[in-house]
């Protein structure tokens, strides 16, 4: 298990125009959780030019943010091969705990979602609204999953005395009722252990409408953060279609969505 001081947050940099949006969210994260910042650009052409012209880039990048961020631990890192090929060697070599990025041509991005054991936070804009960090939604179902999600739900209430409501499925089905209520009772536990700011409201909707509802409810109420399960079991008609999670992403407008792969064992962060 790493160290405080070798986690880090990692932020996809593209250098697209909407890379300093991810930017401000890794800087947030990366202060609320007293983490180094680390700018990663994956390097998919297999060239030294293109290496050392974004290194360049990304040295420029952080002198400007040590300027105004003295106290910051700032470092960047470059890989060959695209994010999905690199997603492993970022957590297991690098201590990445979270990657930020945008959600511009998310498509291609979710790929790498689907092999990782850190969340990805997926950001538009940074508005000050959106930086805060500090109402924090969280729709829980009938999911495993759903434990996963809560941890990261107490973190923001830990390190940033952010309020959490607890969204719960309203299931007709039996099992489903009471896979959602043993979730509940979980995360109860879980956020009360720590005496944290919560809430747990009924929603109106079952599980495979429940994010939907949340995300109308977090826009409605300003929240400033959703955390979500990806897919686990991923069909024909989701590749052909879209996955939900791409739906919800983008109709998020602002709010940042937190997105963590029920498939892999997750990273935990170091406290």
């Amino acid at each position: 298990m790493s160290n405080l001081s070798e986690q880090r947050i990692m932020v996809h940099c593209d250098f697209s125009g909407t890379m300093h949006t991810a930017i401000a969210h890794g800087l947030r994260i990366a202060n609320i959780f007293e983490k180094e910042l680390c700018l990663f650009h994956p390097l998919e052409k297999n060239g030294k030019s293109e290496k050392l012209e974004a290194q360049k880039a990304l040295g420029k990048i952080i002198r400007k943010l040590k300027d105004d961020f003295p106290q910051m631990p700032i470092s960047s890192l470059t890989l060959k091969g695209k994010l999905q090929q690199n997603i492993e060697r970022i957590t297991e070599q690098y201590d990445g705990i979270m990657l930020v990025l945008t959600s511009e041509n998310i498509k291609k991005k979710l790929p790498a979602l689907q092999e990782s054991q850190i969340p990805f936070l997926f950001v538009k804009n940074n508005v000050p609204e959106s930086l805060q960090y500090k109402k924090v939604m969280l729709p829980v179902d009938f999911r495993k999953t759903m434990k996963e999600t809560s941890l990261w739900a107490s973190y923001f209430g830990r390190f940033n005395q952010s309020q959490i409501e607890i969204l719960c499925a309203t299931e007709k089905h039996t099992e489903y009722k009471s896979k959602t209520r043993k979730n509940k009772l979980f995360i109860e536990q879980l956020l009360y252990k720590f005496e944290l700011d919560a809430q747990f409201t009924q929603a109106q909707k079952g599980s495979f409408a429940l994010p939907f509802e949340a995300l109308n409810k977090s826009k409605k109420q300003e929240f400033d953060l959703m955390i979500i399960p990806s897919s686990q079991h991923i069909s024909l008609l989701d590749l052909i279609v879209g996955l939900p999670e791409t739906k919800l992403i983008k109709k998020s407008g602002d709010l940042p969505i937190l997105c963590i792969n029920p498939k892999r064992d997750m990273y935990i962060l170091c406290d």
